[in-house]
């Protein structure tokens, strides 16, 4: 929870992608900057700032987080706490 080794979210629909010509088992388009769907659990509201949880591959919020482990912030509001997908901003948070 609050890893400082993740380094991005996962895009899906990537606007732009770096090192196209790149394969490998590893390699996958991470968002580095801009809107993008981001996996989370519980409740969010925007603004909220967002690092990794427990859970591989989701965030959660922590408006309190330690160097290194932001993600990104929330751009919508989620009312459960289940896991689901909303749309956060990355970079310059």
């Amino acid at each position: 929870k609050g890893d400082t080794k993740v380094i991005g979210v996962v895009s899906e629909k990537p606007a732009y992608l770096m090192n196209s010509d790149l394969t490998g088992e590893f390699v996958t388009p991470v968002a580095l900057t801009g809107r993008v769907s981001c996996k989370v659990i519980g409740k969010t509201q925007p603004g909220d700032i967002l690092v990794s949880s427990a859970i591989a591959g989701y965030a959660i919020v922590n408006n309190n987080p330690e160097v290194g482990t932001v993600i990104g912030k929330a751009m919508e509001t989620k009312d459960t706490t289940e896991r689901g997908t909303i749309e956060i901003v990355v970079g310059k948070v």
